[in-house]
């Protein structure tokens, strides 16, 4: 099974988006997991989903960790891989706005060249 070694840190590029910090509360979780598309995640998954993101209060992070193994009951392994896959993006977006911000920020402070016409 291709997600037996949890520690082993030889999945390519997948570990890198794993240890992206995630900042999504649980109720922000929930309203992603509702709004994945029925080919992806079946409902009754999404609402297992849902129940377990609820009773753990998992926040961004937390969910990062149960995707890499979500139990075959909650979700069969081949949604359990688009949902994997689905939440990579996520990562990707949360990483590309950070990066974006810290450019804005660093933008902002320095002063900007000016040209001199004669």
């Amino acid at each position: 099974s291709a997600s037996g070694g949890s520690g082993g840190g030889g999945g390519g590029g997948r570990g890198a988006v794993a240890s992206v910090e995630c900042s999504k509360t649980p109720q922000e979780i929930i309203q992603w997991v509702q709004s994945l598309p029925e080919s992806h995640v079946p409902q009754k998954a999404r609402e297992q989903l849902s129940a377990i993101v609820s009773e753990g209060r998992l926040n961004g992070n937390a969910f990062s960790q149960y995707v890499q193994c979500v139990p075959p009951e909650v979700c069969a392994p081949k949604h359990a891989m688009k949902l994997k896959a689905a939440w990579g993006n996520v990562l990707k977006e949360a990483e590309a706005r950070k990066v974006a911000s810290e450019n804005l920020a660093n933008n902002a402070a320095r002063p900007k060249a000016t040209m001199i016409v004669v």
